[in-house]
């Protein structure tokens, strides 16, 4: 295999689209979190198991770049505490740049606040309200959208973790759950090296650049906290040493998938591998009306929309090449059975 095709043939394999994993726990995409954006979770476990995915057992909070993941309910404890910002400048850039100087006491701040004002199940607006008078005002400013004063979203979101926080999956409107057995706000960051090892089992070959990219933090930070263990597969990039045979003989990637928009194949931060076609990479990567992407033995050769009717979900193809659209015919029902639906209609 050619480099690029041997890293595209890794990663599918390693993004386990073959459906052999039994459980949802098994997949490795719960090592980063499965994102749940735009309802994206359940679409993306569909492509990767053989049967309606189950998020029961698991725990959905704002978690990677404060945006919402499901994870495995053991791992969330120690989870606050790897995300925590590698530094003061790591952490102003992740609450988008609030007027203060000492970023990581400043969200330590927040979260311990938040922490002590949500002690029992609480929506978000009453948790922001209540939170306001409590931190430094440096730290809230005018929202125009709320006609109040409080804590900014960026900064919000990343407090949500770290003050021992998850969501109640059943209510429509963001309400918080206190964890149980929940642990104290982080004061540093401990075990962010573990975090680069599971970006690289999952999305490797692939160097700080990318890793930075993903979490949001500095490269310079991240390269600091670059684990000693890694094999370097080339100049700018690297494996774990236990990944480095599937790397050398990965199984041919022949599988046909509808990915959802947000899928964590599609959140590789390496764009030109993935979709070397720029023109193309602008229409999988869409920042307004996000599309699924249509994945053929490993190449992006598409996108998809869906819409939900009372009987059945639509799926429109827009290939980038002339392709045989019935062979998503499969997947377009695993699909809408995933989202509750008994039938699927391509057009």
């Amino acid at each position: 295999m050619a480099d690029r095709e041997r890293v595209i043939a890794y990663r599918v394999a390693a993004h386990q689209f073959d459906r052999t994993a039994a459980d949802p726990s098994e997949l490795r995409v719960f090592d980063l979190g499965l994102q749940d954006s735009e309802r994206s979770a359940v679409p993306a476990l569909a492509a990767r198991l053989d049967r309606v995915p189950d998020l029961g057992p698991f725990t959905l909070t704002w978690s990677v770049r404060g945006a919402p993941h499901w994870h495995r309910a053991a791992d969330v404890p120690d989870l606050a505490a790897r995300l925590w910002p590698l530094s003061d400048a790591d952490a102003l850039a992740r609450m988008n740049r609030p007027p203060v100087e000492h970023g990581r006491a400043a969200l330590r701040e927040v979260a311990s606040a938040l922490r002590d004002v949500v002690t029992e199940p609480m929506t978000k607006g009453e948790a922001s309200s209540r939170l306001t008078s409590r931190v430094d005002p440096a730290l809230t400013a005018w929202c125009r959208g709320c006609d109040a004063t409080h804590v900014p979203d960026p900064v919000f979101r990343l407090a949500v973790l770290p003050a021992g926080l998850r969501f109640d999956p059943v209510e429509k409107t963001t309400t918080f759950v206190p964890l149980e057995n929940r642990r104290d706000v982080p004061h540093e960051s401990h075990g962010f090296a573990a975090l680069i090892t599971d970006y690289l089992r999952l999305h490797g070959p692939a160097g700080p650049s990318e890793v930075a990219h993903y979490f949001g933090a500095p490269v310079r930070d991240v390269k600091d906290a670059w684990p000693d263990d890694l094999v370097a597969i080339s100049k700018r990039a690297w494996l774990p040493a236990d990944r480095v045979e599937a790397f050398e003989n990965p199984p041919e990637p022949e599988v046909v998938r509808l990915l959802p928009p947000l899928d964590p194949y599609l959140n590789a931060r390496d764009r030109d591998l993935l979709v070397p076609d720029k023109a193309h990479q602008k229409e999988v990567w869409r920042i307004l009306g996000r599309r699924g992407a249509l994945l053929v033995d490993g190449e992006i050769l598409g996108t998809w929309q869906s819409r939900t009717t009372r009987t059945h979900l639509e799926v429109k193809l827009k290939p980038f090449v002339p392709l045989d659209e019935d062979m998503f015919a499969e997947e377009a029902t695993r699909l809408a059975k995933a989202k509750g639906l008994n039938q699927a209609k391509l057009t």
